[in-house]
């Protein structure tokens, strides 16, 4: 009795996983924000040591109003030329998809202007190109508007790490239980069947 128990117990957890899931798509999301950061095109920093500074600030341009923003979470994004053949660092419109920014940097309360984060980059940071994204989260919890240090075409801008090496097979076996239906459902069906 007990067995079936935990089975429901994860089931109902299971599909609340899921329901969590926002469905929030980049390209439907305002550019509402500046943001730049202390790397330079073509820097090389090294992971465990070197520091990035990132400042952001709502663009006062704009006529989007911000009075729904609450927080803004800084993240470490993957440039195009370090996605190329990798599932793993794939960009996807869907943001519940999307894996080009996999790195937290930073969460704070939202604030217009005068935003600066100084980030040390963490030990375990893989060797690739990146550039920076801040995303702002709306009263919902969910994403409402972004900016980035790069361009749309994520070309300009970039700034290299030097940190660890992963190796590609690797991390491409682990994308298998990165994506979406993976981290929901992969560890519920080995459950079951060692039942």
């Amino acid at each position: 009795m007990k067995v079936h128990f935990v089975v429901l117990l994860l089931l109902i957890s299971c599909f609340a996983t899921a329901s969590y899931a926002h469905n929030v798509h980049l390209s439907t999301l305002n550019q509402s924000l500046i943001v730049s950061a202390s790397a330079t095109t073509g820097q090389v920093l090294k992971a465990g040591f070197d520091t990035i500074t990132i400042t952001w600030a709502y663009n006062t341009n704009l006529t989007v109003p911000d009075t729904n923003y609450t927080t803004v979470e800084a993240k470490l994004c993957y440039a195009p030329v370090s996605q190329t053949g990798r599932d793993d660092r794939k960009t996807d419109d869907n943001l519940d998809l999307d894996k080009t920014c996999p790195f937290d940097i930073t969460e704070e309360p939202y604030k217009r202007s005068n935003n600066t984060f100084i980030w040390t980059i963490p030990r375990d940071t893989p060797s690739a190109t990146y550039f920076v994204r801040v995303y702002v989260i709306n009263t919902k919890k969910h994403e409402t508007a972004y900016g980035q240090t790069t361009d749309a075409a994520k070309t300009t801008n970039l700034f290299k790490i030097d940190g660890v090496v992963n190796e590609q097979k690797a991390s491409a076996a682990w994308s298998v239980f990165g994506n979406s239906f993976g981290n929901r459902y992969a560890w519920l069906v080995m459950l079951i069947l060692m039942l």
